[in-house]
């Protein structure tokens, strides 16, 4: 399957919030107090979480070629401990034909796992994943493509931005911080604002399919 097929789908339920954000049926279905900004802050999250896996299974799809150049070991820590377990259940006796079974699978299987524990959607991060699958300056490379007054460090700061709000969000619930808390409060919600972030992620996660191909 193809990184942009992927990415269509995981995309799509980030696309079915926002069109909730606008409808009354889905607005009153809510509970009392909650707003329909939950729709758009959830297609936030749910938007950056497409373009978090597009970037992990770029790493799945270069595997082979990123752990023999060694840029791998840059992106996970893989257990001594774990690597000669497989190692000793690769010298067991198959179930046919009596010849032990290899481990490599087992070794990408248990790396993957490591590496989809963490996120990638960080600026360093993200590029440092596009560069080790043969994209370096993902950023330069987009804002080509946009043209206009868009530039590399632009985009990078509007995607930290972006990133930023999506952490607030996933961890904080989009709550104000505040020294002493009397009552809950949320950070507001400009609709325009982050439906137009949200495009922009969709938008990007799609450049970023169709490149780490």
């Amino acid at each position: 399957m193809t990184l942009t097929a992927i990415f269509n789908e995981a995309i799509k339920e980030s696309i079915a919030l926002v069109a909730l954000h606008g409808s009354p049926q889905a607005i009153g279905a809510l509970p009392a107090g909650v707003t329909s900004d939950v729709f758009l802050r959830s297609a936030l999250v749910s938007a950056m979480a497409a373009v978090d896996k597009i970037l992990h299974e770029a790493v799945s799809k270069h595997f082979t070629s990123l752990a023999r150049k060694g840029i791998l070991d840059r992106f996970v820590e893989f257990k001594v401990s774990k690597a000669y377990e497989i190692a000793l259940s690769a010298r067991e006796p198959a179930a046919a034909g009596g010849a032990g079974k290899r481990p490599g699978h087992d070794i990408k299987t248990e790396v993957l796992a490591e590496i989809y524990k963490d996120t990638y959607l960080a600026n360093r991060e993200l590029q440092a994943v596009c560069a080790a699958c043969g994209k370096n300056g993902i950023f330069a490379e987009y804002a080509q493509v946009l043209g206009g007054n868009n530039r590399s460090q632009k985009l990078q700061n509007r995607w930290s931005r972006i990133y930023q709000r999506r952490n607030h969000i996933a961890h904080e619930s989009d709550i104000q911080r505040k020294e002493r808390m009397r009552k809950v409060s949320f950070n507001p919600v400009d609709a325009v604002k982050i439906k137009s972030d949200i495009k922009f992620v969709e938008d990007f996660g799609h450049f970023l399919a169709t490149q780490l191909k």
